[in-house]
């Protein structure tokens, strides 16, 4: 299965989308911010939030998704963030999507099968 790495400084998002993950079969890895996820880490996607960023700058969310992209090359990015000025991004921030907080579990789930070109199969 696809690994996922998830960034976000809020444990209880945190336990949420491991729990979310794994009941949908996705391996993940979580981690409260970049220096906290181990250094031979690898994914096949990334959720993050925007974590450094507070308040929200442009500059600084391309910046955080440049750094993203460096570590994890052309895995999939996807911006889970309250900050509603993101989301009227037209570019993404260089991220493949932006959903915004509070989230649907399921809609999430179809983004990232999408992005990972999973079809998951129904009972």
């Amino acid at each position: 299965m696809p690994t996922i790495l998830v960034l976000d400084d809020d444990q209880a998002i945190l336990d949420l989308l491991q729990t979310v993950l794994t009941d949908a079969g996705y391996d993940s890895i979580v981690a409260p911010d970049v220096g906290r996820i181990p250094p031979d880490a690898s994914a096949d996607l990334v959720i993050t939030d925007l974590v450094p960023l507070k308040p929200y700058h442009r500059d600084s969310a391309l910046g955080w998704v440049g750094a993203l992209r460096e570590r994890f090359g052309s895995s999939p990015i996807v911006i889970v963030t309250a900050h509603s000025a993101a989301g009227a991004e037209s570019d993404l921030l260089g991220a493949n999507a932006i959903i915004a907080k509070p989230f649907d579990v399921d809609a999430l789930l179809v983004k990232l099968d999408e992005l990972l070109g999973y079809i998951r199969k129904t009972p």
